[in-house]
């Protein structure tokens, strides 16, 4: 509004100028929503099939992996004993292995001693080993306790993985030596040497150990006394002993990389003694990692059959009951969606090789093309093709002349960063800053028709009130003058 209007001359100004300005504005506001609405829908919709190529091409690139064909899986008739896992390198077969023994650490527990865990030593040296691992303990004044002795040794072997505990028994309180070194001849042994510096209540050379062997049991050592306090051993360190198609293996480690080539056995327990009499086997099989590729064929036709819903839906036309005009999606018609989904159907029903390979075409595999254009796979006759082809089924699909190359490839041309969607969005993106300008452009114009139309209109209304006012003088004038006759 331009002040208070329209006193001279009685005219509504400000309502016929919003009258004007409105008719002057609405069909190019009304133009700019409608351009503005399909840009912004159609932004979208080339996002949602970036999304779906993209996911598509994920799908794609994960079986365009040679890894993946030259994988190896192994398994084994009993994983509570056995376990194992392949390399690329692992030869396909089947084994049959017994497990006699686990490789083990020793544990061992040195002579008791009353008074606790403040129980006070004479000081000296502790030399302690464990096969070739060995670690040194100053006892001292400052460390001649029970708990100390303890909490020195866990420090000097931390890095050795030689370790100390206290137990107390009915004999008393004692030391408990552990290490994590396993296989035959790692048994713990305690060498004691008093320097006589600082006395305790207890001699430090009773800690030093041997292990004695048990006369009852000449594969066995002497196990500690909770009668007399005297040490011994807790556990024996020994070697995993198993067997490989009937042929003897000793290790020191319950996992084991150089018996098969590429393969690594971990075992978990010891078969029963009645199983070994009996010569039970555990069945270890190696061979190709067929599920990893069943499950990334899968993925791939789950894609494929994604884009084809999204891109039918992008560009579906529904006819509407009681309407002559159908609802059509936003990119119907649309060049591009056409161009993308007649190139991936080229590629994937191409035949590829030579008449010797068995594996030329998807069909081959299992997956064909629906009525509706979508894929499906045959569970049974993609097991059949990896269990014969599964070589030619890698060559067809890997590599840049392989399917799935061919199919990355062609999607990449649209979802690169400088790709064919990539401009089209661009281009719209452009298309809708340029409604904003011409948004901003017809404020301006219509401002400068409302100023307009109100100074056009205020002179009018001016000039009207200037010529009553005039009529009024006039007709006063003409009413005082001498034989005037008014009329009633």
């Amino acid at each position: 509004m331009a002040g208070i209007t329209g006193l001279g001359s009685g005219i509504k100004i400000d309502e016929i100028v919003t009258a004007l300005v409105n008719a002057e504005r609405a069909p190019k506001t009304n133009q700019l929503d409608n351009l503005e609405k399909q840009t912004t829908t159609r932004i979208s919709a080339m996002g949602s099939l970036t999304g779906a190529l993209n996911t598509f091409k994920t799908a794609v690139d994960a079986l365009n992996k040679s890894s993946l064909f030259e994988s190896r899986t192994a398994s084994t008739s009993s994983s509570s004993v056995l376990k194992a896992t392949a390399a690329t390198t692992a030869p396909a077969g089947t084994y049959s292995v017994q497990v006699q023994q686990l490789a083990a650490s020793s544990k061992v527990a040195l002579q008791s001693v009353s008074g606790g865990t403040e129980a006070t030593f004479n000081s000296g040296t502790l030399e302690i080993s464990a096969g070739s691992s060995s670690i040194s303990v100053d006892i001292t004044a400052a460390n001649n306790t029970l708990a100390g002795m303890r909490d020195a040794i866990n420090e000097a072997g931390k890095d050795s993985g030689i370790s100390a505990a206290i137990i107390t028994d009915d004999s008393g309180s004692r030391l408990v030596l552990s290490s994590t070194k396993t296989g035959a001849g790692n048994d713990i042994q305690v060498a004691v040497t008093e320097d006589g510096v600082t006395s305790g209540n207890n001699a430090l050379s009773g800690q030093a150990f041997t292990p004695t062997v048990d006369p009852d049991d000449a594969e066995a050592f002497l196990k500690p006394s909770s009668d007399t306090g005297a040490g011994g051993v807790i556990t024996q360190a020994k070697s995993a002993k198993l067997t490989i198609d009937g042929l003897q293996l000793v290790r020191n480690s319950n996992k084991i990389e150089d018996a098969l080539e590429g393969v690594t056995l971990d075992l978990v327990s010891a078969q029963s003694t009645t199983d070994l009499a009996d010569g039970k086997t555990i069945n270890l099989t190696v061979g190709v990692d067929k599920g990893s590729v069943k499950s990334n064929l899968q993925k791939f036709v789950d894609a494929y059959n994604a884009l084809m819903s999204s891109t039918a839906q992008l560009t579906a036309v529904v006819k509407v009951d009681g309407s002559n005009e159908p609802v059509t999606g936003p990119l119907v018609g649309d060049s591009t969606v056409r161009n993308v989904m007649s190139g991936l159907r080229n590629e994937i029903v191409k035949m590829t090789g030579g008449s010797e390979s068995n594996v030329r075409a998807l069909a081959s595999l299992g997956i064909t093309t629906s009525k509706d254009g979508k894929l499906s796979l045959d569970d049974t006759l993609l097991t059949e093709a990896l269990d014969s082809n599964f070589e030619q089924v890698g060559g067809y699909l890997t590599g840049d002349d392989g399917l799935m190359g061919r199919l990355s490839g062609f999607v990449s041309g649209y979802v690169a960063t400088d790709g064919v969607l990539k401009q089209r969005t661009d281009a719209l993106q452009a298309t809708k800053m340029d409604v904003d300008k011409q948004r901003e452009s017809l404020n301006k114009r219509v401002e400068s028709l409302q100023k307009r139309l109100y100074a056009q209109y205020n002179a009018m209304d001016s000039l009207v009130g200037q010529l009553s006012r005039t009529s009024e003088s006039l007709g006063s004038m003409l009413a005082n003058l001498p034989g005037f006759v008014k009329k009633d």
